[in-house]
């Protein structure tokens, strides 16, 4: 196995970013998921209530991060932040961030017809994970509820195989997709290095109906779940990909190789 693309979604459920390597930390890959978008009780924002999210797309450039929604753009320092400490939350998680600018929020709200405020992951940012195995914790952004999802071709390949439609990877949102040869090898709990990361897979990814959001417009259809469901339904969850931690903060790059280590 080895690294066919990596993948960062700066602003969750926003565009995501290629890149041909990425330092991988304990929260994610560098840069994954430290923003988001929260409506005015403070709950997170996704493609599941709105799936405009999607066609707004992001580019980190220098210390910039870049936003573009159609012809129109805005940008703010990936270190900026104000004195505006909300209450947010993330599925079960409560916790405190900053609102970045709220000229940034003002632009998101305009595009989205809601109010929306865009917040930052912060050190004032406590997200611990509980792990039913070894090492028992880790840390989160503001990812739904693991650091770092992995996929491989193999099972993509299989789930076109059945698919009526073709199905682009990028309705999966992995920030590692890995060149596979046999479908969903990726669910096996293993520790593995990975260039000079280590990581571990804890569980197959449970999916939403995310997946059947077009990445590149926004609009919405009943694949890949209706054809999942066939074949990767078990205890009324639909399976596809692996959620991972990292055990060892390092640098990845495309076409590293998966060295399997026994398992902890």
């Amino acid at each position: 196995m080895t690294v066919k693309e990596i993948h960062i979604y700066p602003i969750k459920s926003l565009g995501g970013i290629s890149l041909t390597q990425s330092e991988v930390l304990e929260e994610g890959l560098k840069y994954d998921r430290q923003w988001m978008l929260v409506d005015k009780d403070g709950q997170f924002l996704t493609q599941r209530q709105n799936a405009d999210l999607a066609k707004f797309k992001c580019e980190i450039r220098d210390d910039q991060l870049l936003i573009n929604y159609g012809l129109d753009k805005t940008q703010f320092s990936l270190h900026q932040a104000t004195e505006n400490i909300k209450r947010v939350q993330v599925w079960s998680s409560k916790l405190k961030a900053p609102e970045v600018d709220p000229l940034i929020s003002e632009w998101f709200s305009d595009h989205l017809g809601t109010e929306a405020t865009l917040v930052a992951k912060t050190s004032i940012s406590k997200r611990p994970k509980r792990l039913f195995v070894p090492p028992y914790k880790t840390s989160l952004g503001f990812s739904d509820g693991y650091p770092i999802l992995l996929l491989g071709t193999a099972s993509m390949h299989a789930l076109n195989q059945r698919c009526p439609e073709e199905i682009p990877a990028d309705r999966f949102r992995a920030n590692i997709y890995l060149d596979t040869e046999t479908p969903h090898i990726e669910d096996e709990k293993i520790s593995f290095k990975l260039g000079t990361a280590q990581l571990k897979v804890i569980k197959p990814c449970a999916r939403c109906t995310v997946i059947t959001i077009d990445q590149t417009n926004g609009k919405k259809g009943k694949e890949p779940l209706k054809t999942l469901a066939g074949y990767r339904l078990k205890r009324k969850k639909i399976w596809f990909g692996a959620n991972a931690i990292c055990l060892k903060a390092g640098q990845i790059s495309m076409g590293d190789k998966v060295q399997l280590e026994t398992p902890h």
